[in-house]
C-alpha cells in the first residue's frame, strides 16, 4: 500500500509499504436456534417462539405507529409554518433556547465531567428554538380558535402505549395516575396530537404506501 501524503506520521507519509500477514483462525457468525430456550434470553418464559414472535409483532407495530405519526405531525407542522408568518417574542426564544441548553447539557454529562462542559453558546440552538416557539404559537391559536379540550381518552391512549414499552405496563400508568407534573405533561402532548389531527381533517391529503422499512429508515442506513 501507499500511505497518503497526508499521514500522521512524518516518516511515512506517501512512502510505498508491504505487509506479511499471517491468518491463524478465521471465524464467521453462527445464527442460533429459535426455539423455547431462544426465547427465554429475552424474556419470555411461556409461549416460546410463538410467544416472542408475538411480542415482537406488537413491538414493531408501536414503533410504526409513532414513526407514522411523527411523519404526519411534521409534514402538518412544516405546512403551517410555510403558510404563515409569526411575529418571534425574543424573550420566549431565549426561554427556548435556554431548555434546549439545558437538554444538550444533560445529554453530555453521561460523557463528560459536568466542570468540564462548556458554555453551549445560544446560536447552536436558535435555529431550532424559533422553530419550536412558532409551532407553540400557532398550534396555540389553532387550539383557542376552534375550543379544542383535552380529550382524557386520548391521553389514557398516549399513556398506554408509554407503558407498553415497560414490563409491568399497569406499574406505569399508575405512576403516571399519581403525578400530576408528568400528567400534566402528557395532557399537553394529547391537546397538541388534537390540534395536529384536526388541521389533518382539513387538509387535502394524499395517501403514499410504504414499507415498513422505508417508514422506519428514511435515509437507508
Amino acid at each position: 500500500m501507499t500511505f497518503p501524503d497526508d499521514y500522521h506520521a512524518e516518516n511515512l507519509k506517501g512512502k510505498e509499504a508491504e505487509f506479511d500477514i499471517v491468518v491463524h483462525k478465521t471465524e464467521g457468525p453462527v445464527l442460533p436456534t429459535v426455539d423455547d430456550e431462544f426465547a427465554k434470553l429475552f424474556g419470555v418464559e411461556e409461549g416460546g417462539v410463538d410467544a416472542l414472535r408475538e411480542e415482537v409483532s406488537k413491538n414493531m407495530s408501536r414503533e410504526l405507529t409513532q414513526a407514522v405519526k411523527a411523519k404526519v405531525k411534521n409534514q402538518v407542522l412544516d405546512g403551517l409554518l410555510a403558510s404563515h408568518e409569526v411575529g418571534l417574542p425574543s424573550a420566549l426564544v431565549a426561554q427556548e433556547i435556554d431548555v434546549l441548553r439545558q437538554q444538550a447539557m444533560q445529554r453530555f454529562q453521561g460523557q463528560m465531567d459536568p466542570k468540564n462542559l462548556p458554555e453551549l453558546p445560544s446560536e447552536m440552538f436558535k435555529e431550532q428554538a424559533e422553530r419550536r416557539v412558532k409551532i407553540g404559537l400557532l398550534l396555540g391559536e389553532v387550539i383557542k380558535v376552534n375550543e379544542l379540550k383535552v380529550d382524557k381518552e386520548k391521553v389514557d391512549e398516549l399513556i398506554a402505549t408509554a407503558a407498553s414499552a415497560y414490563e409491568d405496563p399497569k406499574e406505569v400508568i399508575e405512576y403516571y395516575a399519581n403525578n400530576k407534573e408528568l400528567m400534566q405533561q402528557m395532557q399537553n402532548v394529547a391537546l397538541e396530537e388534537q390540534a395536529v389531527e384536526f388541521l389533518v381533517e382539513k387538509a387535502k391529503v394524499k395517501n403514499k404506501k410504504a414499507s415498513f422499512k422505508d417508514i422506519m429508515n428514511p435515509e437507508g442506513k
